[in-house]
């Protein structure tokens, strides 16, 4: 009786959607398709509407009569899946910026389809860009941030020694952030000249990467100079509202963006996702890494 409940709103939602999409005048359809159930349930509307059937896995696609887009979203978080699976269609060319696609997912964990949400890739799956970041950090220079932010995209993608790594860049307003914050370790960047430590030499750059490995944040000067690594930062956490889904390193940016004039720069261990933060909030999300998508199409019989 259940199944026939799901079944049936499912039914209803994607009826729902071809319609609205047609009133909107959206081209694309993307639907997160974790069944075969729902596949079925699509495929009377297939040929009058522009599906991207996003699959996790070639399993399920072998089924599936059509074209689908693999994209192994299994290991992401419920709350990001859809951000990632986005972004993966954008970087395949199979979605282009300036175009609006309806998505339709299960964000509440069941197979069925649950959500429609309308999203103008433009707006939040475009490049970051140097004039983003002027907006947000206005008392840092925007070529540190743009250095930052790129760097910090290289540690999501790249990892080190074949692991993820999670890790906090602090940019800017140093004496405040180190008032706040605490040495977990000795300081490896303690008693080098400002010269040898200075985040626009590409050496630096390396050597961050190595300390990713490493607990605690990075504390940058807004010239550059790397005035701190393996911090433990202790601003009042508890000021700032948590970011579901998010953990202790996402909250310490925050705090840390908070009560200071500085700008946090995360990366997540778990899903490589950049997160820049400012004054207490995450205000750009940036997907750092390319997970390993490809198109499967069925031979002409």
């Amino acid at each position: 009786m259940a199944r026939s409940k799901h079944d049936r709103e499912t039914q209803v939602l994607i009826e729902e959607a071809t319609q609205i999409a047609d009133k909107l005048k959206i081209k694309k359809i993307i639907v997160v398709c974790e069944s075969l159930t729902l596949w079925k349930a699509i495929l009377p509307f297939y040929a009058k509407h522009q599906f991207i059937i996003a699959l996790a896995g070639k399993k399920l696609s072998e089924s599936i009569t059509v074209e689908t887009f693999l994209c192994d979203f299994t290991g992401v978080a419920r709350s990001d899946r859809l951000d990632y699976i986005l972004r993966s269609v954008v970087e395949s060319g199979k979605v282009k910026k300036g175009e609006r696609v309806l998505c339709m997912y299960s964000l509440a964990g069941r197979k069925a389809l649950d959500t429609l949400r309308v999203v103008r890739i433009e707006e939040h799956y475009g490049p970051i860009s140097p004039h983003d970041l002027k907006r947000i950090g206005k008392n840092i220079p925007v070529d540190l941030l743009f250095l930052m932010v790129n760097l910090a995209m290289e540690i999501g993608q790249e990892g080190r020694e074949g692991a993820a790594v999670g890790t906090i860049f602090v940019v800017g307003d140093t004496g405040k952030v180190l008032e706040l914050s605490k040495p977990l370790i000795f300081d490896p960047f303690r008693g080098y000249q400002e010269a040898e430590r200075n985040i626009f030499d590409p050496k630096v750059q390396e050597s961050i990467k190595e300390l990713t490995l490493i607990d605690g944040a990075f504390v940058i000067r807004d010239d550059g100079v790397v005035m701190s690594a393996g911090r433990f930062l202790h601003a009042g956490a508890g000021k700032t509202n948590p970011i579901k889904g998010l953990g202790a390193r996402h909250a310490a940016a925050a705090a840390i963006s908070l009560n200071t004039n500085a700008v946090a720069i995360t990366v997540s261990e778990s899903t490589g996702t950049v997160r820049i933060f400012s004054g207490g909030k995450a205000v750009r999300s940036v997907r750092s890494y390319r997970p390993q998508i490809r198109i499967h199409k069925k031979k002409q019989a």
